[in-house]
């Protein structure tokens, strides 16, 4: 990486990918690093779920120049070049050495990265939602910083299905609730007509209203109910393309979609029927839609939900 020309924007962010390994959703990516110019500002590390289009995950360390004996380790998601969503370590990560060795394993939106410096292991783990999909692996710097990198592997991880002939069947989870209903503020009104129809139909289903109370620490509030929902249902309405709230809700549940878990799915619906395609998020484009308007449609979705065990 060293010679580069500078990266871009105000973090001087740069990154190369191999090319010649395909883009891919699971998997590792490790390399040994060491800084040679800790007088300033630097930063590197490794990336997963690259494009051209300066969208990826990465897992770096970070220094200032009044601390070039530790570093931050964190894990961001950029998206054209500006981080959606992010993890730090609290606690710095001394480089004494200048040389440290990293290593970010992804699988559906799950991410573990790890720091070897110094005869030192540490972790950082962290749900990102915000990229699921396939992309390429490489490296990144930031700051223009003057790097040297070998030992660089990729590896890709794949899901095979295990037949019941294979492996004894896990008994079936029970969920609380059918549905988690994935909304945004702005399309409160229609949720609530929503809701009411769910209940007339006994149909148990996660609002954010009502589980959450005041004084409840809302993420931790929303991890619940996502993990004891069924479904997700992704309530598309004006709003709902512009909540980075949705997106972190229904991304996670997809991940594990295209990862081959199906035994739990994100729904798409539309609230008021008047949801051009071009609102639809990408990756929810190719799935069949509920039309809340349309009885027909809601009531074929309905009688499905009820047949569900």
């Amino acid at each position: 990486m060293s010679g580069y020309r500078a990266g871009e924007g105000r973090y001087g962010l740069a990154y190369t990918v191999d090319t010649t390994v395909g883009p891919f959703l699971n998997g590792r990516v490790s390399a040994r690093f060491r800084v040679a110019d800790r007088e300033r500002a630097w930063g590197a590390g490794v990336v997963c779920r690259a494009d051209s289009d300066r969208t990826f995950v990465a897992f770096y360390l970070t220094a200032d120049p009044d601390t070039p004996d530790s570093s931050h380790a964190r894990l961001a998601a950029f998206k054209y070049g500006r981080i959606v969503a992010s993890a730090t370590r609290r606690t710095p990560i001394p480089v004494s050495s200048g040389e440290f060795h990293l290593s970010l394993r992804f699988f559906s939106g799950d991410l573990v990265g790890e720091v070897r410096c110094d005869g030192e292991t540490t972790s950082l783990a962290h749900l990102v939602a915000e990229v699921p999909f396939g992309g390429h692996a490489g490296l990144v710097r930031f700051y223009d910083s003057r790097v040297f990198v070998k030992d660089i592997q990729l590896e890709e991880l794949r899901m095979t299905p295990v037949l019941p002939e294979e492996a004894e069947v896990p008994p079936a989870r029970s969920y609380p609730f059918k549905v988690f209903l994935s909304h945004s503020q702005d399309d409160r009104p229609l949720v609530r007509k929503l809701t009411e129809q769910l209940r007339m139909n006994g149909v148990t289903y996660w609002v954010d209203e009502e589980q959450i109370q005041f004084g409840d620490q809302i993420i931790s509030k929303i991890e619940d109910g996502l993990r004891d929902s069924r479904y997700v249902v992704a309530c598309l309405g004006d709003g709902f393309t512009r909540s980075g709230w949705c997106r972190a809700e229904y991304g996670s549940i997809l991940y594990r979609e295209f990862s081959g878990d199906t035994s739990r799915r994100v729904i798409p619906l539309t609230l008021d029927g008047s949801v051009p395609s071009t609102a639809v998020p990408l990756l929810l484009s190719d799935k069949l839609r509920v039309d809340f308007t349309d009885p027909d449609s809601f009531g074929a979705f309905l009688k499905f939900l009820k047949n569900e065990s």
